[in-house]
């Protein structure tokens, strides 16, 4: 007979639980790595998309889309000045007769005292608004200027302490230039002796309150504007002044015009970008019938339908004007080329209609921009919808894996029973034989 007593019950359960869900587990590791691969795969082309979809975003902005323009002036240190993608070619001349200003002032002879022993109310107005400030519970003049800039009914006002000499001086500035933003300091409000203070205090305006004068051309006419900032006089031209003329000066002359340079980055990017997606879409589709690695989504009818679309759009007419009329065109592959030469010819005979192709409000960043969408939405986008779908799948081999793990547990706990008893049995079997001398 023999001797099952040297055999281990943990072991042997362990191996034949094994075998019992060998089979389940072989299955579920192939769904698993089939469940991975897609994941993978819907992650690469969710990144393909966004990706692709981030750099129409960055193309399509209102003031900086595809079209570059520069504009140069013929003085240096009068004015700073850009333009847009919506700027119109031409030649412009200004004529700076004053700068635009805050309104500053400061009260000299204030002390931390007066602050202290105020009572009341101070009110500061600009423009019509106003802030009142209870004087009550000041300590100091830092106190003050804390109170007015931290209150939420500041008007646009800044309060400040100025040190020089020994000396500190309350300044109170208007946050913004012009002349309609005037501080005014109402006192009377505080109690009798420190609306007297505040009378008998230095009262010094530091700079005025004005608006930005400009004349236009050889005009004698004068025009004004509250900030130094003229971005609604030519469209797409924003003039940030910095310097007034004086009489005699030439006038400040700004041409506008294509930056082509620019301009060919701008496509260059939009080529990069979309031959960029298309080559991890035909990595992801690829049918493997040369010798390639198939793709996750060969034969797939929705991508399929995407790459069709944007094909498409791209050979769609936007303003009587398609891509190859900028020299963008598509190789044998698909994949899109700039002839540089034709992209020049076609800025210099009419670079609005660029903008009109592919900025326009129909235009065809916008109209990718809406075929990516019923992908990429996350309200109801078809990747969310597969995404969707694999985390159900997802769930469901957890849930197998929680069954196999209890299968495994149940005939482990079965067989270790058995081979413990039987091991138990044959235990005494033997004691008993010895006892006879059989063993």
């Amino acid at each position: 007979m023999s001797d099952l007593t040297s055999l281990d019950p943990q072991t042997l359960a362990t191996q034949l639980a094994g075998y019992d869900i060998l089979a389940m587990q072989t299955a579920l590791k192939k769904q698993t790595s089939s469940l991975q691969s897609q994941q993978s795969a819907l992650t690469a082309l969710r990144t393909a998309m966004t990706t692709f979809r981030s750099a129409l975003t960055a193309l399509n902005k209102t003031d900086n889309g595809m079209l570059q323009n520069t504009a140069t002036t013929n003085v240096d240190g009068i004015a700073t000045v850009t333009a847009n993608s919506s700027a119109q070619k031409g030649s412009y001349s200004i004529f700076v007769e004053q700068l635009a200003s805050q309104h500053q002032m400061a009260y000299d002879n204030l002390s931390d005292a007066d602050i202290k022993n105020a009572t009341g109310t101070m009110s500061i107005t600009i423009n019509g608004e106003s802030v009142d400030i209870e004087m009550d519970d000041l300590e100091s003049l830092s106190d003050l200027t804390s109170a007015i800039n931290n209150s939420e009914d500041n008007p646009g006002v800044t309060a400040s302490l100025i040190r020089t000499d020994g000396n500190v001086s309350l300044m109170f500035s208007s946050d913004e230039t012009g002349a309609k933003n005037v501080v005014e300091i109402d006192a009377s409000k505080m109690d009798g002796a420190s609306a007297d203070k505040f009378a008998a205090a230095n009262q010094e305006v530091i700079t005025q309150a004005a608006d930005a004068v400009f004349r236009l051309g050889d005009s004698t006419k004068q025009y004004t504007n509250s900030s130094n900032t003229l971005d609604k006089l030519i469209d797409g031209v924003t003039i940030e002044l910095t310097k007034k003329q004086e009489e005699g000066d030439a006038p400040l002359r700004i041409n506008v015009g294509t930056d082509s340079t620019a301009t060919k980055e701008q496509v260059q990017s939009f080529v990069d970008a979309y031959n960029a997606m298309r080559s991890s879409l035909g990595t992801l589709t690829a049918s493997g019938s040369d010798g390639s690695d198939r793709g996750a989504f060969a034969g797939d009818a929705g991508i399929a339908a995407l790459d069709r679309e944007l094909n498409d759009v791209l050979r769609t007419q936007f303003g009587g004007k398609d891509m190859t009329a900028f020299g963008i065109t598509a190789d044998k592959d698909g994949n899109l080329t700039v002839d540089s030469e034709k992209l020049d010819d076609a800025l210099k005979a009419d670079p609005a209609a660029l903008t009109t192709l592919f900025n326009g409000n129909d235009g065809l960043i916008k109209k990718m921009d809406k075929s990516m969408d019923k992908y990429l939405n996350s309200t109801n986008g078809l990747l969310k919808g597969r995404q969707e779908t694999l985390d159900r799948q997802q769930s469901e081999i957890d849930s197998k894996t929680d069954k196999i793990n209890t299968r495994y547990e149940t005939s482990y706990n079965r067989y270790l029973k058995q081979f413990t008893q039987l091991q138990s049995i044959m235990t005494q079997m033997n004691n008993t034989m010895s006892m006879f001398g059989l063993a």
